[in-house]
């Protein structure tokens, strides 16, 4: 596992309650709306419904896929103390239409919108994209389990 000097690791975020496996062959943009549904529970309290899709949904279009086939779709929050986290599972895949990459594993972030977390919202984004290459999304694809995907992303 990757960690960052400010002390960001993947199993601070990641855990089997929050991997979901989606099945078939969703769109870019159906994919990340069922991992929105998934994050509301989560948020419900701080953040109302209307602004997280809102939110999710106006940043989704300027998030692109990374050369590794792994999708960051990311969002801040002024209301969030906190990071919050659903990786999505995809056997199938789907191909992204702007890159022409297959797509298996997503993750939804949302973190503070706070100059004090920017920082740490770098060192994220930046061990998500070391973590999910090619090689661990292929070993994710073929798991039916939160608690495997979890233990395999995190090392733990």
């Amino acid at each position: 596992m990757i960690r960052q000097s400010d002390g960001v690791s993947l199993s601070t975020i990641i855990n089997p309650e929050n991997v979901f496996f989606l099945e078939g062959k969703p769109s870019k943009e159906e994919a990340v709306l069922q991992l929105t549904e998934k994050m509301l529970p989560r948020v419900a309290a701080i953040i109302s419904r209307k602004a997280l899709f809102g939110r999710v949904a106006e940043v989704e279009k300027l998030n692109q896929v990374l050369e590794s086939g792994f999708y960051i779709p990311h969002a801040k929050f002024p209301e969030l103390d906190g990071f919050h986290a659903v990786l999505g599972i995809i056997p199938e895949g789907f191909v992204d239409p702007a890159t022409g990459l297959r797509v298996k594993a997503l993750l939804l972030l949302l973190s503070p919108h706070r100059p004090d977390f920017f920082q740490r919202h770098l060192n994220v984004l930046s061990l998500l994209s070391q973590t999910f290459q090619p090689e661990l999304i292929e070993k994710l694809a073929v798991l039916k389990d939160p608690a495997a995907a979890a233990a395999l992303v995190t090392g733990k």
